[in-house]
């Protein structure tokens, strides 16, 4: 019986945490979740190309600040990744990062960064921000879905992202 009430809660936890991202961070365009090796991937999209100067630029902030933020949590290194790509007059920035160092705050700090270097550039859900009284709930939640999907894990790769005011959710 709890074989069972954990299985049915694992991809929960995952099809949840999902969807509390890309209602917190409408900055977000999607959020990959895979299994192996356990890591999410927030993905953004810009309005015109990212030069590679800025990329880097955004690439260095973003590694030495996850650093710094794991050193003050007395923790290892986190695994961080950075990729762009450009399709004519808009990019695509995904930064991936290893689900069993990650925080709440850490991928707050991600997507601040993402908004301080790159807002307006960033193709943003205008229509998703989050009611300021929703934040702590929403952060909150997303702490604790974060800390189940790390000891339970889930077999399965979801991606989630907006379309038309909806969050979709898919096995991929």
């Amino acid at each position: 019986m709890n074989r069972l009430a954990d299985r049915t809660a694992q991809p929960h936890s995952g099809v949840s945490l999902l969807i509390s991202l890309l209602i917190r961070y409408p900055e977000v365009a999607s959020v990959t979740y895979c299994p192996d090796p356990a890591n999410l991937k927030l993905t953004f999209l810009l309005k015109r190309p990212l030069g590679l100067r800025r990329f880097r630029a955004l690439k260095d902030r973003v590694v030495r600040s996850l650093d710094v933020y794991d050193r003050l949590e007395g923790g290892p290194p986190c695994s961080v990744s950075l990729r762009a790509t450009t399709h004519g007059r808009v990019s695509v920035l995904e930064i991936r990062h290893d689900l069993a160092r990650t925080a709440r705050e850490g991928l707050s700090l991600i997507v601040e960064l993402v908004r301080a270097e790159l807002g307006g550039f960033l193709a943003v859900d205008s229509d998703s921000f989050p009611l300021e009284e929703d934040l702590a709930t929403q952060e909150a939640a997303i702490e604790e879905m974060l800390d189940s999907l790390r000891e339970s894990g889930t077999g399965r790769n979801l991606i989630a992202f907006r379309e038309e005011g909806r969050v979709l959710v898919f096995n991929r």
